[in-house]
């Protein structure tokens, strides 16, 4: 919103060079409010257009300051206005079209050539002998320095940083990839309708992609008038403004620079580009647009008995259009409440359909979000002619990955899932994310037969498929089978040598085999946390491996992260109170096990760790008691846990109660531990009273 600001001031900087104070004010508001801008200024990618222009007409002032009418060049300026266009192209491709609009200042503003005289000159150019003005020799040189400097700088640009036209699908630029006629009579058609956004923005839309603008398929179709009516009052305003040799004409000449320039590279007229309308590109050009408005205020206003009028519907267009702009900015506020803002405009649009889905699936709203899902399949097939079981693009197939997704979470409905899965297979026989996912449900279902012939056919045309190979190793898993799991993990690493979980399931059961410890799988784990950073069951198994190995500083550093990571995880906690406890850090690991048990309050042995760091590191008898009786209900019965209640009584020296406690578990049990506490219990006893000690 700053720049857009900035923009605006700098806007009734500059465009004094070709207005009255007062009619770029006038200017500046009307640009400042339009509703077009809203994408360009709210959304994130939008920023380009807006610094971009501000560079340009930064580069317009500097060319300003380093030319005049016929007079010599202040190089210096000119070295600014070339920085200036390099900065606004860096910004933005559509930048350098500040090196044509300053070429227009220079020939049709400050030199004030009309279309006639440039005609002349041209003709003085090759005829022999060649008497050119010297201002003519001066302008050109400044023009061919900012034109082929830029150039060479552009040039070296993408030599360093490489360049390639976008890739895009006919969906969206259904017109780039239609055949002749249709392709031209649609994209001239894109000409007016630009222009009716900018002249009327109240149906603003985000996306123009797919079946929002029908083809035009026939001459005869009525939208063709309004590319004809288009081309004529352009061409007439163009012929006013080239010929005319008046100040009105020259503005009108720099407003259709601002219109025209930043404009074409965006039109699909000179090249194809990956989409059929965006708000965003009208950015610039609506300066220009604006610019005309305001010449036209201008004429308007010279009659005295309109000026009310003409004043009193500017205001009312400046209040519509800022209330516009207000109440666009809200439908940005979200995701979901721009998509929908888009379908009260079209419905024809799969890809709105799409994403408003994918908004009510994040607020876990699944069968709403399964509504829109399907209507956007359904707008898919639409907007290429086809039914619904003939193929359509890959990039519009995941719509119905999204919906098994939402369908799977419910067990009853796999089978829907299933086909949903199978229906883009068979649309693309190769969409490797419906493979991927039609296995894993088929795993999770247990039906690993199934699941493996799934991804085997996936190999068959992927056969360096990381998740391919992956999964497979999973099948093997769920059968047991931990040396065909390893063999398919480690071919998977083969070619991906950083596949996160093919190193986390190969350490694991690596770390696992035979009982022994397998000092590579605490390498693999450490390789996962590299890629895996915020995965607290990463940390957590490299925490319990250390652990296991004896190195306690670091399994509480690990442990710790994953706590941090997520601090309602179980086994982090439950490991890392442990590891308190065996460092003597009593009051750390009362504090971590008592936010385990706020979690689980069925472990017994976060109880009995509980319990036991009361008796024997804080003397808190009661609580201990406490702790014990809880893992009493955890499993009643438990030898551990009776044993515990009578260890307390010897605490508390109530010698003959923790006797009598003793030999009724002793005659319960055969555990040794039982005896050996009774028979050291009645040692005790003997003793005191050998010396007369009274005993409870």
């Amino acid at each position: 919103m700053m720049l857009h600001w900035i923009l605006s001031l700098l806007i009734l900087l500059v465009f004094q060079m070709f207005l009255s104070e007062w009619l770029s004010f006038i200017l500046a508001v009307l640009f400042m409010v339009h509703p077009v801008h809203t994408e360009a200024v709210t959304g994130v990618v939008g920023r380009a257009e807006v610094l971009s222009a501000i560079f340009v007409l930064l580069a317009l002032k500097c060319y300003e300051k380093g030319s005049g009418y016929r007079k010599i060049t202040e190089w210096k300026y000119i070295h600014l206005t070339i920085l200036m266009v390099v900065i606004a192209t860096l910004c933005k491709e559509q930048g350098i079209a500040a090196v044509p609009i300053c070429c227009a200042y220079e020939v049709l503003w400050l030199q004030r050539v009309t279309l006639w005289e440039g005609l002349h000159l041209a003709k003085m150019i090759f005829s022999k002998p060649r008497q050119l003005p010297s201002w003519f020799i001066t302008s050109l040189i400044r023009m061919l320095f900012l034109l082929f400097t830029t150039v060479g700088l552009m040039a070296l640009r993408i030599l360093v940083m490489g360049a390639e036209l976008p890739h895009f699908t006919a969906f969206d630029n259904p017109p780039a990839s239609a055949p002749t006629p249709v392709r031209q009579l649609t994209q001239w058609y894109l000409l007016p309708l630009n222009a009716w956004i900018l002249l009327y923005p109240f149906p603003l839309l985000c996306d123009y992609s797919m079946g929002t603008i029908p083809l035009i398929k026939s001459f005869a179709d009525p939208r063709n008038l309004a590319t004809m009516n288009f081309i004529t009052v352009l061409s007439l305003l163009t012929g006013f403004a080239l010929t005319g040799n008046t100040r009105t004409s020259r503005q009108a000449c720099m407003a259709l620079a601002f219109m025209a320039f930043p404009f074409l590279p965006a039109s699909n007229l000179l090249f194809p580009v990956g989409f059929v309308i965006a708000e965003r590109i009208l950015y610039v050009p609506s300066l220009g647009f604006s610019m005309l408005v305001v010449i036209g205020l201008r004429r308007l206003l010279i009659h005295d008995r309109f000026k009310k009028l003409i004043y009193g519907a500017l205001i009312i267009t400046v209040a519509l259009h800022a209330a516009k702009t207000a109440r666009r900015n809200i439908d940005w506020k979200s995701e979901k409440s721009l998509f929908m803002a888009g379908l009260q405009i079209t419905t024809m649009n799969a890809k709105i359909w799409n994403n408003v889905g994918h908004s009510y699936e994040r607020e876990q709203r699944p069968e709403i979000a399964l509504h829109f899902f399907k209507q956007a399949s359904v707008d898919a097939h639409a907007s290429e002619g086809s039914r619904e079981d003939e193929a359509i693009d890959p990039k519009f197939l995941s719509i119905y990955v999204s919906m098994a997704a939402i369908l799977r979470k419910n067990e009853s409905r796999y089978p829907d899932a299933l086909e949903l899965y199978k229906k883009a297979i068979r649309m693309w026989n190769e969409y490797e994310d419906a493979y991927l996912n039609l296995g894993d449900l088929l795993v999770q279902m247990n039906q690993t037969d199934q699941a493996e012939q799934v991804f085997r056919k996936l190999l068959e045309f992927s056969p360096r498929s990381a998740n391919g190979l992956y999964n497979m190793g999973v099948v093997e898993v769920r059968r047991k089978n931990n040396e065909g799991a390893l063999s398919w993990f480690r071919q998977c690493l083969h070619f991906h040598p950083k596949h996160a979980m093919a190193l986390y399931s190969l350490a694991l059961i690596e770390d696992g085999k035979d009982g022994a410890y397998n000092p590579e799988s605490l390498d693999r784990l450490l390789q996962v946390a590299e890629v895996e950073k915020h995965n607290y069951k990463i940390m957590t198994r490299i925490g319990l491996t250390y652990k296991k190995l004896g190195d306690l500083v670091n399994a509480e550093k690990y442990l710790n992260q994953a706590v941090q990571l997520n601090d309602t995880f179980g086994t982090a906690l439950f490991n890392l109170g442990h590891i308190y406890r065996q460092q003597k850090e009593y009051e750390r690991a009362l504090q971590t096990l008592e936010s385990f048990i706020k979690i689980n309050r069925n472990h017994l042995n976060a109880w009995l760790l509980l319990g036991d760091i009361y008796v024997t590191h804080k003397g808190d008898y009661d609580a201990a008691w406490n702790a014990f009786e809880e893992a009493g209900r955890v499993e009643p019965g438990n030898v551990q846990v009776a044993h515990n209640f009578c260890v307390i009584m010897v605490k508390r020296q109530q010698y003959m109660k923790a006797k009598e406690c003793l030999e009724e578990l002793a005659n319960q049990t055969d555990e040794e531990f039982v005896t050996v506490n009774l028979n050291k219990l009645n040692e005790l006893i003997e003793k005191k009273q050998a010396e007369g000690d009274p005993l409870t």
